[in-house]
């Protein structure tokens, strides 16, 4: 999520510096002037849509994670140095997986359900290792992911399970 918010600002700075460099060129008449407004709005307004789009992506990786019912955690191994404990935060970072009402964050994918694109959940199957997810629009094949989990103990499973049927509607299956 860190490199999306790097990157929406670094996209939204050159939407500003080309913005700044047509009107220089607007005002200024430099030599060349004729060649530098349209390349410069140009960029500016490919820059403008880029920024557009990683301020959605960033809006939608949030609400997964805000209303997460599920967060797994890679496996990561326990480092002896500061090194090796700022690359264990990278991995979180950027492989965390959180299965939410709204989609599934996979790293830095996104898997939308409910706003008709990625259609909607459809079921849930719990295993002894591993959660099935199925989704799809409504007259499209049924699309299903499958994640590694380790089933929880009891208390955990049955608040994962309301969660999902509270929320969703859509109530888990174990198996």
């Amino acid at each position: 999520m860190k490199k999306l918010v790097l990157q929406k600002w670094i996209f939204l700075s050159a939407a500003i510096l080309c913005a700044m460099g047509f009107a220089a060129a607007l005002i200024f008449h430099p030599a060349n002037w004729a060649i530098f407004a349209p390349l410069s709005l140009a960029a500016g307004s490919a820059a403008a849509v880029l920024f557009a789009n990683l301020r959605k992506k960033l809006i939608e990786t949030e609400v997964i994670v805000e209303n997460a019912i599920i967060h797994i955690q890679p496996a990561v191994t326990a480092g002896q140095t500061d090194g090796d404990k700022k690359e264990n935060e990278q991995l979180r970072e950027n492989f965390g997986i959180y299965v939410s009402i709204f989609g599934i964050l996979l790293g830095n994918k996104i898997i939308k359900w409910g706003d008709g694109s990625g259609g909607q959940l459809k079921s849930v199957e719990i295993g002894r290792d591993y959660i099935s997810i199925g989704y799809g629009a409504k007259n499209k094949t049924l699309q299903n992911i499958r994640l590694l989990y380790f089933k929880p103990d009891g208390a955990a499973l049955s608040d994962i399970i309301e969660k999902f049927r509270y929320k969703t509607g859509v109530v888990p299956v174990i198996v």
